[in-house]
Order: structure tokens, then sequence, then C-alpha cells
């Protein structure tokens, strides 16, 4: 089976800006795709947050190396383009990691209020507020 740089997308919602709530809602999204995508550690490439301006308490990538195992992912932080109207208190992540999963059987997560950002992927919301796209 052929390994491949594969990406997983995933974003959220934050309810407060403040160290805590944005940690919570960056562990939440990262359990959620670990899960979905049975994800090692090792295999991660890299990892890239954006958040939006309005947040501005913590960095996820922070919290993120908390993970255990993921003191030598590399994490990069960035700010979101500002789009007039667009999704306030949100973080989004990408995840580069080798996997043999073709793109199709990768799952990627979206919480919240972040639940309708990929109308085109068909995702379904569900009474948790929580949507996957495999």
């Amino acid at each position: 089976m052929e390994w491949k740089v594969r990406g997983i997308r995933g974003a959220t919602t934050v309810r407060e800006n403040s160290p805590e709530a944005i940690g919570e809602a960056v562990r939440e999204l990262l359990n959620i795709i670990e899960s979905q995508n049975q994800l090692n550690a090792e295999d991660i490439v890299s990892v890239t947050f954006t958040a939006t301006q309005d947040l501005d308490a913590i960095f996820p990538a922070a919290i993120a190396r908390q993970r255990p195992h993921w003191e030598n992912v590399p994490l990069l932080d960035v700010q979101q383009m500002s789009v007039q109207n667009s999704l306030e208190r949100c973080i989004r992540v990408l995840i580069h990691v080798n996997t043999p999963k073709p793109q199709k059987e990768v799952s990627h997560v979206y919480l919240h209020g972040a639940s309708n950002l990929r109308p085109d992927w068909g995702l379904t919301h569900t009474s948790s507020s929580v949507s996957t796209h495999s």
C-alpha cells in the first residue's frame, strides 16, 4: 500500500476569548480528528492553525503542544484573513499526515458554529453541532 501526504481539515468556534475556552475548543477538535482518522503523532507532517482576529488569548498551537506525543510535531499559528460578515471566534486547522488512506477516506471535522463552513461537502448537522466529512 502506498503512503501519501494527505490534508485533514477541521474548524470550530469558541464561546469566548479566554485561554480556557480556546483550550477546550482546540482539545475537542483535535480529539475528534485524531479518533476519526486513527492518527498517530509520528505520522503528522505539520499542523497549521488559523484563528480569527477576535481570538488572541492564547495560541491554539500552545494547546496542541500539550497533547501526548505532539512535542515534535511542527505547529504554526496564523491569523485568519478578516472578511466582512465572516464567522467570528473561529479556529481552523489543516493537518498534513502521512497515510495509506485515499483522500476520500479522510474525515474532516467541523464543530459548533463552524459546522456549516463546507456546505459543498454535504456535511450534516447533528444535535451536538458536530459535522464530519469522509
